[in-house]
């Protein structure tokens, strides 16, 4: 895997610098790869964050299972200021 990231990142830094010079940000083909890959960038990482993070801390015998009441509520506020935080990030991004 490392060998193939060092293959694969120069060669897909240099494609892009290729493509760059010819690039059109308003094209609607370009608006609509953008979205479609945004979306797509999106499902993955609500997928891992339901399914992987929160259902393995909440209902899979996790550190979250028998905690009590304040301990949940402080981990569902973490939670929540956490999707806040990427959501505002996201704005800029």
């Amino acid at each position: 895997m490392a060998l193939a990231f060092a293959l694969v990142t120069p060669s897909g830094m240099a494609i892009g610098l290729v493509v760059l010079k010819n690039f059109n940000e308003n094209d609607p083909a370009t608006l609509i790869a953008t979205g479609t890959l945004g979306a797509f960038s999106a499902g993955i990482l609500i997928w891992v964050s339901v399914v992987e993070m929160l259902a393995a801390d909440w209902f899979n015998e996790g550190t979250l299972v028998d905690a009590g009441v304040a301990r949940t509520a402080s981990a569902g506020l973490a939670l929540v200021s956490g999707i806040v935080l990427v959501s505002v990030l996201g704005k800029w991004a």
